[in-house]
């Protein structure tokens, strides 16, 4: 896996007749250090809801755009040069177990 990269579950509530509305399960999106992790949890928890009426997705998400890390991951700021001609490289580090 890209240390960059994670993955987020969200669950659906949809009532019993075809084409009612769907809402979210009262829960923030649920997040994950894989997609692999987050497939086999997702199958969990449907499994549990009854007649179906549950549904949910998992997703890759780019921690570099959204700022969300995985867990086990840090972002480091470095910064070369002084003043006016300094640069700041941003870097996505794992932390030693």
């Amino acid at each position: 896996m890209d240390p960059a990269t994670a993955a987020v579950m969200v669950l659906l509530q949809c009532g019993p007749v075809e084409g009612s509305v769907c809402k979210p399960v009262d829960m923030g999106p649920t997040k994950y250090a894989s997609l692999d992790s987050c497939m086999a949890s997702l199958k969990d928890r449907l499994a549990s809801a009854p007649n179906g009426e549950t549904v949910g997705r998992c997703r890759l998400v780019d921690a570099t755009v959204t700022d969300g890390l995985p867990l086990g991951y840090t972002k480091v700021l470095v910064t070369r040069g002084l003043g006016a001609d300094a640069v700041t490289s941003s870097y996505i580090v794992q932390h030693e177990p």
